[in-house]
């Protein structure tokens, strides 16, 4: 993965009560790339950002005014490759102070929180087909509310929910594609 382009998110937990949420964001319509799509707080790394954790605190200050000293980092997830040759590291985080959310109107329409758990869902967890690069492809995805969560977003929820919840969701790495399996004659 080296000498691929660098991104960060920051996948922020709530726990309130007995239900863990993370934060969520719909990125503006009026944008070039991935308009109207679901994703984390989070960009490309800067030069001068120390980490991929400048890089995703930063992208969340400026996208939701999310606030460092409100987080206490917990882990890194392994970094993932989008279709478009991006490496994306998930920098998961506990937010201990609940407050006022702004979604910056140059890079989102909203901000929202689901829960946690329905991402555990096997039952929530379905596939969609795309063609990317001549190849037909599966990619994950999630319906929440009026809500579509697919692609890398989804897969990272998916990593996410196999560490945390100990869900055992089952996904192939969506973006090299999925290849048919030939079923084996019967004798």
């Amino acid at each position: 993965m080296d000498g691929l382009p660098q991104s960060s998110v920051l996948v922020a937990l709530y726990e309130d009560g007995p239900e863990t949420t993370v934060l969520l964001t719909r990125r503006a319509t009026h944008l070039r790339l991935h308009a109207g799509e679901v994703a984390f707080p989070g960009g490309k790394c800067d030069p001068q950002d120390v980490d991929h954790w400048d890089t995703a605190l930063r992208e969340a200050e400026e996208e939701v005014a999310l606030a460092r000293d409100t987080l206490e980092p917990l882990g890194v997830l392994s970094p993932v490759v989008t279709r478009t040759g991006i490496q994306v590291t998930p920098c998961i985080a506990r937010v201990h102070t609940r407050s006022t959310l702004q979604a910056n109107p140059d890079e989102l329409d909203i901000v929202f929180e689901a829960p946690l758990g329905f991402f555990a869902d096997a039952a929530e967890l379905s596939f969609r087909d795309l063609e990317y690069g001549g190849r037909k492809r599966q990619v994950p995805q999630y319906h929440w509310q009026e809500h579509w969560i697919w692609g890398i977003t989804a897969a990272i929820l998916v990593r996410l929910v196999n560490l945390a919840c100990d869900a055992g969701l089952d996904i192939d790495d969506y973006w090299r594609g999925r290849e048919p399996v030939l079923a084996a004659p019967q004798p």
